[in-house]
């Protein structure tokens, strides 16, 4: 199934951002100011990427898979708003504690995505006839 592929696809890139946030922020952290910027503009490519997540988990749910392919990224968007405002805001403590919370959501959302089973090609829906 495409959309499975495509779900695997997108957790993954998601993943690897978020790793690549959390890199950029200890970095800024640290005292290398122009990783702000990145820090920032890479915020933006980690929620466009759930969006993705959410709107594939919309499709997926439709065609009756499990509630966490739409549930589970819906729930990282609005982490990632609450973890946004609070960058905004500069409240460092609360933003380092949430994005470790949303880093290890998004890493069980990858595994989760990966541990979705395709449909089995080749398998047949009718029963075999039995003898009697």
């Amino acid at each position: 199934m495409a959309q499975i592929r495509q779900l695997r696809i997108v957790a993954t890139l998601l993943f690897a951002f978020a790793v690549a946030q959390a890199g950029l922020g200890s970095g800024y952290l640290d005292g290398v100011a122009p990783l702000l910027i990145a820090h920032l503009t890479n915020a933006f490519a980690v929620l466009v990427l759930a969006v993705i997540g959410a709107v594939l988990g919309v499709t997926l749910r439709r065609s009756g898979r499990p509630g966490w392919t739409l549930f589970l990224p819906v729930g990282i968007i609005v982490a990632i708003a609450v973890q946004m405002m609070l960058g905004f805001a500069e409240v460092k403590g609360a933003h380092v504690f949430l994005g470790v919370l949303i880093l290890c959501t998004i890493t069980a959302y990858c595994s989760y995505a990966w541990r979705l089973r395709l449909p089995e090609t080749g398998a047949t829906t009718a029963a075999a006839p039995t003898s009697a």
